[in-house]
């Protein structure tokens, strides 16, 4: 039985609603009931939606999150691939400096000190005391500061704001927790940058895993070209680790001709099917990754989603030629991030022959095979078709689009 006003919606509009859409924190705000719902949000959800909020509202949200919440909203927000923003950590960490003590306290137990001792040594200088009078230098010219405890010099950035901001949030830190402050500072002044780095990102690795999202470096190898007729991985008992946020039976709310929705539809044994629906969104999580998607771009993450879908589509039908029965045993027994490989190792195999065409037979400057040949020679290749007299491009999805696109070499 499909739900009303949810059938014409597309497979990566639905995915998106499910996990990526941001929630309504002003609404969630504006009521005692709603509020408390807010503790029960996932990360993923709290994320997309505090950037829908002014300075204001986000001050009136903090009291009601947690701090492993917070853990997740710096975890998703701060990172690109393997390097921290210390801007962007300026940026949330900031509202420490205005918040009330218990909110502070918990947005700072909340945030990994690898953090702290990060953005302290990239924007200021720290000098400890030679004796009870004397630091190990003389004060600067520039902005400096003391500790409050006056046992260690800081100089501060020449950027005025970042100077009053670093200010504020080092004289916050000592008041919320002066031995945690010193412990920070000296564990900064022991360690190398990269180190410190290291540590947070093997930290933020794991914990964005037990969300569903993928490390950068591993999700770059659902990108693994398999050769024509390779066997595929089987998949293990133990099946995969489930994510956040999840329709429990995706299948009958979408009207899609894919195959893969298809062969989808015909698994009617719930626990086969739920874990079918975790696989996707782990390959639509891992395509996102890997293709490092804006989670701030909903356009950009339906695109992406779309992506992961036609390339699994794409494979199971190659996989399959087409057979609807074989291509449900497929999914009985196989990993769906299998098909997405085979989907783009054709593609690839495509992509060699664009090249050799364009080598010996250049078509003419203008034309649209021509503009075939530009879109297959993209990063990831594309389709090109002639639409009421427009050149459109989407992405490749069954064997017919391979067989399209041969037809201009």
């Amino acid at each position: 039985m499909k739900k009303e006003g949810l059938t014409n919606q597309t497979p990566e509009e639905m995915i998106y609603q499910s996990v990526y859409a941001p929630v309504d924190l002003e609404e969630m705000l504006s009521s005692a009931d709603l509020r408390g719902r807010i503790r029960r949000l996932s990360a993923p959800h709290l994320f997309f939606g505090i950037k829908e909020l002014e300075d204001q509202k986000i001050m009136k949200l903090l009291p009601h999150i947690t701090e492993q919440q917070w853990t997740g909203i710096l975890d998703l927000h701060l990172w690109s691939r393997d390097e921290m923003s210390t801007g962007a950590f300026l940026e949330m960490e900031r509202h420490i400096t205005q918040a009330e003590d218990p909110v502070a306290s918990k947005l700072l137990r909340g945030t990994d000190p690898e953090l702290w001792e990060l953005l302290f040594k990239r924007n200021v200088e720290i000098y400890g005391k030679i004796d009870e009078d004397q630091y190990e230098v003389e004060p600067p010219e520039g902005e400096w500061m003391e500790t409050p405890n006056r046992d260690y010099l800081i100089t501060l950035p020449h950027n005025p704001e970042e100077a009053r901001l670093l200010r504020a949030l080092i004289v916050r830190l000592y008041q919320l927790d002066a031995e945690y402050a010193a412990i920070l500072i000296e564990s900064c002044r022991a360690r190398t940058a990269i180190e410190i780095e290291e540590s947070a990102y093997q930290n933020r690795r794991r914990r964005v895993e037990d969300m569903g999202f993928q490390d950068y470096f591993e999700a770059a190898s659902l990108y693994t070209r398999l050769p024509p007729g390779e066997p595929l991985p089987r998949k293990k008992p133990e099946g995969i680790r489930e994510v956040s946020t999840l329709p429990a039976r995706l299948t009958e709310r979408l009207e899609d001709s894919l195959l893969l929705f298809e062969a989808l539809a015909r698994i009617t044994e719930p626990q086969q099917s739920q874990t079918l629906v975790e696989e996707l969104f782990f390959v639509c999580n891992k395509v996102i990754s890997a293709d490092s998607a804006s989670p701030t771009d909903p356009a950009e993450i339906k695109t992406t989603i779309r992506k992961a879908i036609t390339g699994i589509n794409l494979g199971l039908d190659c996989w399959s030629e087409g057979n609807l029965a074989k291509a449900v045993e497929g999914l009985e027994h196989f990993y769906l991030q299998s098909f997405f490989q085979v989907g783009y190792s054709r593609l690839m195999e495509l992509q060699q022959e664009a090249r050799t065409v364009r080598k010996t037979s250049p078509p003419e400057p203008g034309s649209f095979p021509e503009a075939v040949l530009d879109q297959l020679l993209e990063r990831y290749p594309l389709l090109t078709e002639l639409v009421e007299d427009r050149i459109r491009s989407r992405f490749f999805q069954t064997r017919q689009d391979l067989d399209k696109a041969r037809e201009f070499f």
